[in-house]
């Protein structure tokens, strides 16, 4: 076993709920006990197991050791419904689930519907299953089987358009996108005191990679809470005098303007970091005044891109823009009618990513792939924006359907066929309603062939999909959907006349 040194004794991660404390010589040593079950399960290189629920310090183990004997990991928004769940399971061949308590029931079904999938585990009371290590013959049992271009991670995007897909991520996207967050302009974490809040979603690419890997890549301490709590949170900040945070606007916009925020010590904050959608300036400054920041830092990616492409650098306080490249990486802006390079500060342009976190492509999607990798490699990110004198950039619009809520992809195509399985449903189209801090909610366009209400349409859709996917906008009856000649459905269009 590996002897980690100085920081064999150090605490790697804190459950936020129980106090908890496990070392990195801990972590280590439980990892090679999940590792050798998971052999004994049949677990093998290139196999997928999913996680699925809340956050848990165990996700740090399931990862780790899947990875360290070639296995790749899927992560799973424990909002699913039991059908979407399985959708995922079936599109990434995952072998195993571990679920938290809180999605277990549902995990059990989505599995019981899909032949790859052979059982469910409840990760956070794995101990009595696992081999004691005293007791088992390992010989190098965290040998290492993967190579740079073996799958590790497979987050669902709904991509520039259309439905859910699984984005590839190999090892050497991580192992990049790990070495750029340590960068000093980046998310640097080596001051040996560092201790990060983490209760942005694990199952998400910014929860885990920037809330849960790049903390312990770079060997600080990880307090993990289930998910956002307002009280809870502010009392882990407080206890456990934490550092750094990922936060998202709508965090940021609590912890701008609640009473609450003013009755604890969060002084310890020295750069909370916001991702998942754009941070606003006014609300940007009110909560840097309220909390006596020097800054508060804003980040650009999506899981395509394992998840960082640009990131304000330290003391820029450009508030609203997302930054310039980080290390490794290069961006450009693309005339999306004419395909020419955009050179000139102001003008907009759709965002183009090359570097080594971008993904392999989507899992049985090569199509889709093509349609948003180049030929020489430059990725397609959908995303409008500008650029400035400085070289930050700014975005402005989108030229991908999806819908962002409160940080979660909302595929509209995947809304539209819900709408088009009902009886009285001709045709639909939805779009996204910007409400503040938390981003767009589902508007649904409804053409209807027979009369039916708008409460019926609603509550048909919202039984079938997680929270954060429903019709919070409600449903517009019209009499015409604009489409291209080629029937793609003209969501600006139906933008601009609303």
């Amino acid at each position: 076993m590996k002897d980690f040194g100085k920081l064999s004794n150090k605490v790697a991660i804190i459950n936020g709920k129980s106090g908890e404390t496990i070392t990195y010589g801990q972590l280590e040593h439980d990892v090679i006990r999940y590792a050798e079950y998971f052999r004994r399960l049949g677990i093998r290189k290139e196999d997928v197991v999913c996680v699925c629920g809340s956050n848990a310090p165990e996700f740090a183990h399931v990862f780790l050791a899947a990875n360290g004997i070639g296995a790749a990991v899927t992560i799973a928004n424990g909002q699913l419904t039991s059908r979407e769940l399985a959708d995922q399971l079936n599109i990434s061949r995952a072998k195993f689930v571990f679920a938290t308590e809180d999605t277990i029931v549902k995990c059990q079904e989505a599995a019981e519907i899909v032949d790859a999938c052979k059982g469910v585990f409840p990760i956070q009371n794995m101990s009595s299953l696992l081999p004691n290590f005293n007791n088992c013959a390992m010989s190098n049992p965290l040998r290492f089987d993967a190579i740079d271009d073996d799958l590790a991670l497979v987050p669902f995007s709904s991509g520039t358009t259309g439905l859910p897909k699984g984005v590839e991520l190999t090892h050497a996207n991580l192992t990049a996108q790990l070495c750029q967050l340590r960068h000093h302009t980046v998310i640097p974490l080596d001051s040996g005191e560092d201790r990060v809040i983490t209760m942005l979603p694990m199952v998400h690419i910014a929860g885990l990679v920037i809330g849960l890997l790049n903390p312990l890549a770079q060997g600080a301490t990880v307090v993990i809470l289930p998910k956002f709590e307002p009280l809870e949170f502010l009392q882990a900040v407080q206890k456990y005098r934490g550092t750094f945070s990922l936060l998202a606007p709508p965090i940021v916009n609590f912890l701008a303007n609640d009473p609450m925020v003013d009755q604890f010590d969060l002084s310890s904050l020295r750069d909370p970091y916001s991702g998942a959608s754009t941070l606003g300036k006014e609300l940007t400054e009110k909560m840097v005044q309220r909390l006596k920041l020097d800054e508060i830092r804003q980040g650009y990616g999506m899981s395509e891109t394992s998840p960082v492409v640009m990131t304000d650098p330290p003391n820029n306080k450009q508030y609203g823009s997302i930054g310039q490249p980080i290390p490794a990486t290069t961006t450009k802006l693309v005339d999306p009618t004419s395909g020419n390079d955009i050179t000139t500060p102001g003008e907009e342009g759709e965002i183009w990513v090359k570097g080594p976190q971008v993904m392999r492509g989507y899992i049985g999607q090569p199509e889709s792939t093509r349609a948003v990798i180049t030929d020489d490699d430059w990725f397609k990110t959908g995303d409008v924006g500008y650029f400035n004198q400085e070289g930050s950039y700014f975005v402005v619009d989108r030229i991908k359907d999806i819908i962002k809520y409160k940080g979660y992809q909302i595929a509209p195509a995947y809304l539209e066929g819900i709408l088009m399985s009902h009886p009285h449903v001709k045709e639909a189209a939805v779009i996204g309603a910007p409400v503040g801090v938390n981003g767009e909610v589902p508007v649904a366009y409804v053409i209807t062939s027979t009369p039916v209400s708008e409460d019926t349409l609603i509550n048909f859709v919202n039984e079938q999909v997680a929270p954060y996917k429903r019709l919070r906008g409600g449903v517009v009856f019209t009499q015409e959907i604009p489409k291209s000649p080629s029937g793609k459905i003209l969501r600006r269009l139906i933008r601009s006349h609303n």
